[in-house]
């Protein structure tokens, strides 16, 4: 670790997600080095421009809670870089353009399943979309007319929400509500103090509320790096759960149950019922009933006034 000039990365004295004071040290290699030069160029199309000479790429365990975390983090100017000139505006359509239809049918089961979890008319259900990104899940759970607030650090993220009429909400003011449903996609890697971010977030929900947390997972990735010692030697889809700079929090399942459990929430093991028909809703007869007869109905019978229309 730099000692001159230590303003952009800083030590964590406790491990993020149970406090402990110990850890035991898995990986070191400068940040410098060309394996993680080079995945910081091509990670951000060479906006990565600042000099980490002297700094490290630390990952060390918790022995208590088994949490894997980058011993050194970005301070707020370096985060200010990340989130707001490596990774630009232009970020939201290149993202779009890699959204397939298995991506929306994927976001629109999530809402569904929100939907059957709660069993109440959707306009009823309050949910928060915490670290939106781009809104894509709240602009699903906007279309089947839930109740959406959104809370996201980025300034263009934020004015991008209210142009597309999402509400915002920020930190001072989000125990005031309490959802239903809280939904965090790719946000707990990122988060320096994720343990106190979670007593926040159950703070804010229903005594029947639900919280989503989805993070990548780790195992294999530090699997590999143990065995190779060798930065250079991981694929981008290695890199991507235990990324320098970013993925602060290296999460496998027992890590992030033992996360949740330290602020007393426990996993939710939803029906199967429940999950095949939020991807499907052919479990249930009367609506299996119309799904079947839809296309007949609409497209068969000639007088239905539902069309699709091409050119003469």
């Amino acid at each position: 670790m730099k000692n001159d000039n230590i303003d952009l990365l800083q030590k964590r004295k406790h491990c993020p997600s149970c406090h402990s004071t110990r850890s035991v040290p898995l990986y070191s290699e400068p940040l410098s080095s060309h394996g993680i030069k080079s995945y910081l160029e091509q990670q951000y199309n060479g906006r990565a421009s600042l000099n980490f000479d002297g700094y490290t790429f630390e990952l060390v365990q918790c022995p208590n809670c088994s949490l894997t975390y980058q011993m050194y983090v970005p301070t707020g100017r370096l985060l200010s870089e990340i989130y707001d000139v490596w990774i630009p505006n232009s970020a939201r359509e290149e993202l779009q353009g890699f959204h397939d239809i298995d991506y929306y049918r994927y976001q629109s089961e999530q809402i569904q399943f929100v939907i059957h979890q709660f069993g109440v008319p959707p306009d009823s259900i309050s949910v928060l979309d915490f670290g939106f990104g781009w809104a894509e899940w709240a602009k699903m759970a906007m279309a089947y007319g839930l109740d959406v607030t959104g809370l996201e650090l980025s300034q263009e993220r934020q004015e991008y929400a209210q142009s597309i009429g999402l509400k915002l909400t920020n930190t001072q003011e989000l125990t005031r509500n309490k959802f239903h449903f809280i939904n965090t996609e790719q946000v707990f890697e990122h988060i320096v103090e994720p343990h106190d971010l979670l007593v926040l977030l159950k703070d804010s929900l229903r005594t029947d509320g639900v919280i989503k947390i989805s993070v990548p997972n780790s195992s294999g990735s530090l699997r590999k790096l143990k065995n190779t010692q060798d930065f250079s030697s991981l694929s981008p889809n290695e890199i991507m759960p235990i990324a320098p700079l970013e993925h602060v929090n290296c999460f496998t399942y027992t890590s992030l149950v033992a996360l949740a459990d330290s602020v007393g929430l426990k996993p939710l093991h939803p029906s199967f019922c429940k999950l095949y028909n939020s991807s499907s809703g052919w479990l249930e007869i009367k609506n299996a009933v119309r799904l079947a007869a839809r296309p007949f109905y609409r497209h068969v019978f000639p007088k239905n006034t539902f069309v699709y229309f091409i050119r003469a």
